[in-house]
């Protein structure tokens, strides 16, 4: 993707120069050139193309987790909140959160771990992933994205900030797979598909993926996956 974006940054650049000298008096540009209009049709499909890629990516990547996994667990993160402050100082946390299609892998998931009858967990929002020490279960009050080493002020221990959200999302996963069955996984399951076709096996383009599958050998093997994403 970032060559893409490479990509979308010389042609904009590019289209800005095409599209003529401002007019103060007329307080507009002057009128687009035919290499304008060619230059906003490379746009158009760069964009499309780069769409393409990240719908390609997330639907292998969330096939393989539903497909390898017995239990999936995901956060509810506020992506759009986490966005809404900081300016061109988290230009590029930005950039990267509205890439990364948070709420379209979770929507994924939710009706692909049906499919291959695994179980998908939800940690809310709230969930203190990150702030919870995953040894004492202590709970810090304040923890900040600037802090990337989790200390625990009641039993000392220092670890990476992610990987203690990640065992404490998996221990959350282990307490609630049992709760619910695999075909009550997600809140957000099944949206968006149909009947046409049956899904492609791990690996393959996802975008074929769109029906109801029929026993797989992936369904049976176990284990945990975790989202590392920042949590509060």
């Amino acid at each position: 993707m970032t060559a893409v974006q490479a990509r979308l940054r010389a042609l904009q650049r590019r289209a800005a120069r095409q599209a003529g000298p401002y007019d103060a008096a007329a307080r507009t540009r002057q009128q687009p050139s035919n290499r304008w209009r060619r230059t906003q049709q490379r746009i158009g499909r760069t964009h499309a193309h780069a769409a393409a890629v990240r719908r390609d990516g997330v639907h292998k990547a969330t096939t393989t987790l539903a497909q390898r996994h017995q239990v999936i667990v995901v956060e509810t993160l506020n992506a759009a909140g986490m966005r809404s402050a900081g300016g061109a100082y988290k230009r590029g946390l930005n950039r990267a959160l509205a890439d990364a299609a948070l709420a379209e892998i979770r929507r994924m998931l939710g009706y692909k771990t049906r499919w291959y009858g695994s179980v998908l967990v939800e940690a809310d929002r709230w969930y203190p992933s990150s702030k919870t020490c995953s040894a004492c279960q202590a709970v810090k009050t304040k923890l900040s994205l600037a802090d990337r080493v989790f200390a625990c002020d009641n039993c000392g221990l220092q670890i990476d900030r992610d990987l203690n959200a990640a065992i404490n999302l998996a221990r959350l996963g282990e307490t609630r797979s049992g709760e619910q069955s695999p075909t009550e996984s997600g809140s957000v399951a099944g949206r968006g598909a149909n009947q046409e076709t049956d899904p492609a096996s791990a690996g393959d383009a996802g975008g074929y993926e769109t029906s109801t599958p029929h026993n797989t050998a992936g369904v049976g093997q176990t284990g945990t996956a975790v989202s590392q994403g920042t949590a509060a």
